[in-house]
């Protein structure tokens, strides 16, 4: 049996490590099957075997310690426990959550670790309760500005595409390729974009459109044709 064989065989035993339920479904029978984003093993998939009758369920939105073993590919829950504080997401903020899980499983790839992007998804989540409408829109944008850049696609809003630091007087046209050159006739102001390297918060509309517009280019290239569909990450017993 070869090294990467054998590594692949052997007995995995991870205990306490933070994690967020991203998407569950029913497996054989009364057990099920459990997306996790964790801080130290990024996106896992794990059977939760019985889950079905347990008294106690697994709720999306926060953070978890979950503990796991296993061989193979498909590892079994062993033990969880809550390590956030209660948090209910209703309504537009539901929304809002599930398109950031729906991101996190289409973009991320399995067992590859993203503490950054952790981070920013518990924080983004952390803050809805607390935000108002163009803040949360903003704090999603941030969170899917951090996804970007921990995948390799981020930009330096401090520069444009010919290495020339940002004026805040120009206004600069974007290619999601490329990034910014500056155009009279642009659509994002010099000042907007030093805002955002200097991570200060923007709450004005027609900035945030511009922030939105933006990152659905960027997105676009990575998700491909397939549209997202949010509502069906809800999980319905």
């Amino acid at each position: 049996m070869t090294r990467e064989l054998w590594r692949h065989w052997a007995m995995t035993k991870i205990e306490n490590t933070p994690a967020f339920l991203i998407h569950r479904r029913m497996y054989q029978g009364s057990s099920l099957l459990l997306d996790f984003f964790t801080k130290d093993f990024g996106r896992l998939r794990l059977i939760a075997r019985g889950a079905r009758k347990s008294k106690t369920s697994l709720q999306m939105f926060q953070c978890l310690s979950i503990s796991f073993k296993g061989r193979g590919e498909l590892k079994s829950l062993s033990q969880w426990e809550i390590a956030d504080q209660p948090r209910r997401i209703l309504g537009d903020d539901l929304i809002l959550a599930m398109y950031a899980n729906e991101l996190i499983l289409r973009l991320l790839p399995e067992n590859d670790e993203y503490s950054q992007t952790f981070s920013s998804y518990w924080t983004f989540l952390s803050s809805l309760n607390d935000l108002d409408s163009n803040e949360k829109e903003f704090a999603l944008r941030n969170f899917e500005n951090q996804m970007l850049e921990d995948l390799g696609y981020g930009f330096d809003f401090g520069f444009d595409i010919n290495s020339e630091p940002i004026n805040e007087d120009l206004h600069y046209e974007f290619n999601e390729h490329q990034g910014f050159s500056i155009n009279s006739n642009g659509t994002v102001q010099g000042k907007t974009l030093l805002n955002l390297s200097k991570h200060e918060t923007i709450t004005n509309k027609i900035e945030l459109s511009f922030l939105k517009k933006m990152n659905r280019k960027r997105l676009k290239s990575l998700l491909g044709d397939k549209p997202l569909k949010s509502k069906e990450l809800f999980f319905v017993k």
